[in-house]
């Protein structure tokens, strides 16, 4: 049963310091907070929402409450005014601030983006916060841009964390907040190219040596070595290994199939389905046996392996002074789950006490991709890795040199 309407939805303080109101999922601004002017507007308002039944009427425009509102506080000159005033008081900071509460619940299964994200809201108030939002143009966002460049971040992460800039601002529009031609303004930057720029490029990521992931292998705890197990099996990416349950590998059939409760394709209406079978299912059988909508892979469980094994292999006996000398609690204790980060960190300290160059988790998913694409073709690889274009198989699915010498044997000759 839907949850009734209220008949007299509530005036909350924004982080901008506005009263604002939401009806039908619109935020509808009145004004500095518990100022006469946005309580007269908030009276209208809800006035008007009552007599339209419990709803706003279609052509509802805020501009309206200000004339009766201005009436009402018995003031000649309308209140438009102070409501554009108010407007024009709307900072950076503010824009930066809703976008926060915005991410809190979009990217809260993500948080290496919910952090990148955060960190970039943070230099946005650093050098513009005190800026008014609308007048936040081109010029400063590729401001922002060089400062990026100038602390050594490659070309294309320096792209990526300038979009993430722009989509504040389409945030901002989005719940009226700003002008339009504010974000249309700032999509007029174009991304930074290769030689136009003094910005570092990045190595193109290739395929790990499966040599070096099995010396790898051999410096990691049982559970970090079965996540590898299975990512080489699967070519999945790193953190829907991290994210794989119980709840979410069926068992009914002869095929066990895993499909992520989360991925990264899922808000596009996308669903993946990945089969295990042979080492996929061999290494993630023994951790079946749990509470099925807990993680396969816990860091606090490789944590207790590591310190059992450090405490077999003491060859002294533990001194009553050693004994007493407890350690107080350590301020961050290990995860229920692996994050893509963390699983990144932990290769690649195995990988430097292995001896083998450094490599990541990411890497796997190329190798799958490139051995699966030369033993079966394009169209295989792209379902293994779930794709949805054969263009994005080949970008992860690198030519071998060995294709690349049959191809030339083949050409023709003069």
């Amino acid at each position: 049963m839907a949850r009734p309407k209220a008949k007299a939805p509530a005036r909350r303080c924004h982080l901008s310091g506005q009263s604002v109101v939401t009806i039908a999922g619109r935020d509808i601004y009145l004004g500095k907070h518990d100022s006469p002017e946005s309580i007269a507007r908030y009276a209208v308002l809800i006035g008007i929402y009552q007599q339209n039944g419990l709803s706003l009427p279609d052509d509802f425009d805020a501009a309206e409450l200000d004339e009766r509102a201005a009436a009402m506080l018995g003031q000649a000159a309308p209140a438009a005014v102070a409501s554009q005033q108010t407007k024009q008081a709307f900072l950076v900071r503010h824009v930066t601030a809703s976008y926060r509460e915005h991410i809190k619940t979009k990217y809260a299964n993500s948080p290496d983006e919910l952090y990148r994200l955060n960190q970039i809201c943070d230099e946005l108030d650093h050098h513009d916060g005190d800026v008014e939002a609308d007048q936040y143009g081109p010029i400063r966002l590729q401001a922002q841009r060089q400062r990026w460049v100038d602390a050594g971040k490659a070309r294309v992460y320096v792209n990526r964390l300038t979009r993430c800039a722009v989509r504040c601002w389409k945030y901002a529009v989005s719940q009226e907040l700003v002008e339009e031609t504010t974000w249309r303004r700032l999509q007029s930057v174009e991304a930074l190219r290769i030689g136009q720029t003094e910005a570092k490029e990045t190595e193109p990521v290739l395929p790990v040596d499966i040599l070096h992931v099995r010396l790898t292998a051999t410096q990691l705890t049982p559970i970090l070595k079965a996540m590898i197990r299975v990512q080489v099996a699967t070519g999945m990416r790193p953190s829907e290994v991290c994210n794989m349950r119980p709840i979410d590998i069926d068992r009914t059939g002869e095929v066990w199939v895993y499909r992520p409760s989360q991925h990264k394709t899922k808000n596009r209406g996308k669903i993946k389905a990945v089969p295990l079978i042979g080492d996929a299912r061999a290494a993630i059988t023994d951790y079946l046996q749990r509470d099925p909508e807990s993680y396969c892979f816990s860091p606090a469980e490789s944590m207790a392996w590591h310190r059992a094994r450090q405490r077999s292999k003491r060859q002294t006996k533990v001194q009553p002074s050693q004994a007493d000398r407890s350690k107080p609690a350590p301020r961050k204790q290990p995860g229920n789950r692996y994050t893509a980060c963390s699983y990144r960190q932990a290769i690649t300290r195995a990988a430097k006490r292995a001896g083998v160059p450094h490599w990541h988790p990411y890497q796997i998913r190329h190798l799958v991709g490139t051995a699966v694409r030369d033993a079966l073709g394009v169209e295989a690889a792209q379902a293994a890795l779930g794709h949805a274009h054969a263009s994005m198989t080949e970008h992860y699915a690198k030519q071998s040199l060995e294709k690349a010498v049959e191809a030339a044997k083949a050409a023709p000759k003069l």
